[in-house]
């Protein structure tokens, strides 16, 4: 293959981290090693240590990222929620969902996770919790931060669920996995309905067990 050559530092990172990425998504962590990124990137072997100095470093390079990005997306969809009318709620929060894994960017997420790489997730999950605490802000004026946390967590889960085993668990419920996008349209908009619905008097369940332990 013809090496490949680059106008900067910086555009030849980028060329590695999409190369990357595609090996990533097609053979799974066990699969990105250095030699095989260089050959689908075009360059050779010690360009990549040269910018990355290891594979851990280009793997948490790739991770921080696919985090930056995933988070630059959710923010700007929260945004735009933060500015939609009431009826069109659902419909605000449901995209939000729909930009957290696009495509394939759930199954590297999930395999760079899996893989132990280190990126800025504290900072970008306090970004995406601060505008979720606005947005619920809106709709609940004595939503609690705490609870927003566990909105983003639970949401999170949810979404990194059923990238991994989506598919399985449908077929194990018997749904009809013929219409499979059709079905992860269908439980995006699901759980952006029960979402709207999540007032903190639902989650406080403190206060219940409390109650109910002197019943």
């Amino acid at each position: 293959m013809a090496r490949k050559t680059h106008d900067s530092p910086e555009a030849a990172k980028e060329a590695i981290l999409d190369a990357a990425e595609s090996m990533l998504v097609d053979v799974g962590a066990a699969g990105l090693r250095i030699s095989a990124v260089a050959k689908r990137a075009g360059m050779a072997h010690p360009n990549i240590i040269h910018h990355f100095g290891s594979r851990d470093g280009m793997v948490n390079a790739l991770a921080e990222r696919v985090g930056n990005r995933a988070t630059e997306r959710i923010t700007h969809a929260i945004d735009d929620a933060l500015s939609a009318p009431p009826e069109d709620r659902v419909a605000a929060i449901t995209h939000i969902l729909e930009t957290v894994y696009p495509d394939d960017e759930g199954r590297a997420a999930v395999w760079l996770h899996l893989d132990g790489a280190k990126s800025s997730l504290k900072p970008n999950m306090e970004r995406i919790v601060e505008l979720s605490h606005k947005f619920r802000l809106m709709m609940d004026p004595d939503a609690k931060i705490e609870h927003s946390k566990r909105v983003v967590m639970l949401v999170t889960l949810a979404l990194v669920g059923e990238v991994v085993s989506g598919t399985a668990m449908k077929e194990a419920l018997g749904y009809d996995l013929d219409e499979s996008k059709g079905d992860r349209a269908y439980f995006k908009r699901w759980l952006a309905k029960i979402l709207l619905n999540l007032s903190d008097e639902k989650l406080n369940t403190r206060s219940n067990n409390h109650r109910n332990s002197h019943e």
